[in-house]
């Protein structure tokens, strides 16, 4: 079902509260990011992508802060409609294929499970964390991943430390916007969760969104994700 029009109105949602305003926010942001990565990205997602980003950039944490920031709210109604573009143009990617099976299970709100995810996400495809030295040849989404963090201003040293840069301000924008960063948080009992999360794996490989991530899931990763993704 794809609409014929959006409408872009700022006053509709002065009334949405605070952790909603996180939420969605953040999923905008992952629609962005998981569409300039996606194996389907073009020029034309791309341009979108990019300044989708580059408004959650500016706009995300004051929408969140103050709900008569119409000024603020309104660039995110347009940074939301920019990323649904792109997506709409490339698709997403793993984020959502996980997102999608652990929201359905436990009932997490869907931007707020992309959020917790989106730094793991990052260090999977691109290869990148803590541990990490820098190397001769990266994977091709890094590029892409550094130009985001370039969009954000936390451009930093070389890929590594610019990729770790990146996953760093998105936790950073959770807490602020106290949004959970683990399942664990949101009050999901340990063992029902590990013994859901076999079926979870299979769930988010089978997604449509999965098929157009940068980098080819097995099912052990999969789940390894899961796994951290808890605490």
């Amino acid at each position: 079902m794809l609409p014929t029009e959006a409408i872009l109105d700022a006053d509709l949602v002065k009334s949405v509260p605070a952790n909603v305003t996180a939420d969605t926010g953040m999923d905008v942001l992952t629609h962005a990011i998981e569409a300039y990565v996606s194996i389907n990205n073009n020029e034309f997602s791309a341009a979108l992508a990019e300044k989708a980003i580059e408004i959650c950039g500016t706009f995300l944490l004051r929408s969140y802060l103050d709900n008569n920031d119409t000024h603020a709210r309104k660039k995110m109604h347009v940074a939301s409609c920019l990323a649904g573009l792109a997506f709409n143009s490339a698709s997403l990617g793993l984020n959502h294929g996980i997102a999608h099976a652990v929201g359905a299970k436990f009932h997490i709100p869907h931007g707020r499970a992309n959020a917790m995810l989106l730094p793991h996400i990052i260090e999977y495809n691109s290869g990148i964390n803590k541990h990490s030295k820098s190397q001769k040849e990266y994977p091709k989404c890094v590029e892409k991943y550094v130009n985001v963090a370039k969009l954000l201003g936390v451009n930093n040293f070389n890929e590594i430390t610019t990729v770790r840069a990146l996953t760093s301000w998105i936790q950073f924008m959770l807490k602020e916007m106290n949004v959970p960063i683990s399942v664990s948080q949101c009050g999901v009992d340990r063992t029902e969760y590990f013994n859901a999360i076999d079926s979870m794996a299979e769930k988010a490989l089978a997604d449509a969104c999965t098929a157009t991530n940068p980098r080819v899931p097995t099912k052990p990763e999969v789940v390894q994700i899961l796994e951290h993704l808890y605490e």
